[in-house]
């Protein structure tokens, strides 16, 4: 297991720091940042659930999407928690069960319709036990005047289980790219110059 909190790879059974191997030494761990550190200690507070990095996922308008998936990679380990904040324009959060496979002896299910939740600036929402193990979620695109809505901001905690898998998923959604910061005058995620 590994903890990313400081930017170094920690084993959390031990508390002990790991040396760099040849999988961290081309992507190596960012240390979350002080006010997202903040919000990961209060999210866990108020959840009791144990995240140890953080994703954040900048949609520049309503015409920005993702389709249909669950966050069910290896290293989050088989039950995992999310907890999922949006920051900024209003957006849809669609949820639906995941296709059960075909069975000859009993008939397939009948398909039941997707659960809609509008999240606003500020809402939470914690994925837990079997969630990604039995639904999909999904943020779909706006469409007419709703598409210009603005922009949102998406911050998931998460809790890395297993060492198999994270460097895929690391170099995937991170790996050595720049940094951005929001900047409040232009009103626009600017490139980050520390």
């Amino acid at each position: 297991m590994r903890l990313w909190k400081t930017g170094e790879v920690v084993d959390t059974s031990t508390g002990r720091k790991v040396e760099k191997d040849k999988n961290y030494s081309k992507y190596p761990p960012r240390p979350i940042p002080k006010c997202l550190d903040d919000l990961r200690i209060s999210t866990e507070a108020a959840t009791g659930c144990m995240f140890n990095f953080c994703l954040v996922n900048y949609y520049a308008s309503g015409s920005d999407s993702i389709s249909y998936h669950s966050d069910d990679e290896r290293f989050l380990g088989s039950l995992p928690a999310i907890a999922s904040f949006s920051l900024g324009a209003k957006r849809d959060f669609l949820m639906k069960h995941k296709p059960v496979a075909p069975n000859d002896n009993v008939p397939p299910p009948a398909e039941t319709k997707p659960i809609k939740l509008p999240l606003a600036s500020g809402d939470m929402i914690l994925m837990r036990g079997r969630t990604q193990a039995n639904w999909l979620h999904s943020i779909p695109r706006r469409t007419g005047k709703n598409a210009e809505d603005g922009g949102r901001i998406n911050i998931t905690f998460r809790r890395a289980m297993v060492k198999g898998g994270t460097e895929n998923y690391y170099n995937y959604n991170v790996g050595s790219g720049p940094v951005y910061k929001w900047d409040e005058t232009r009103r626009e995620m600017r490139l980050w110059k520390s």
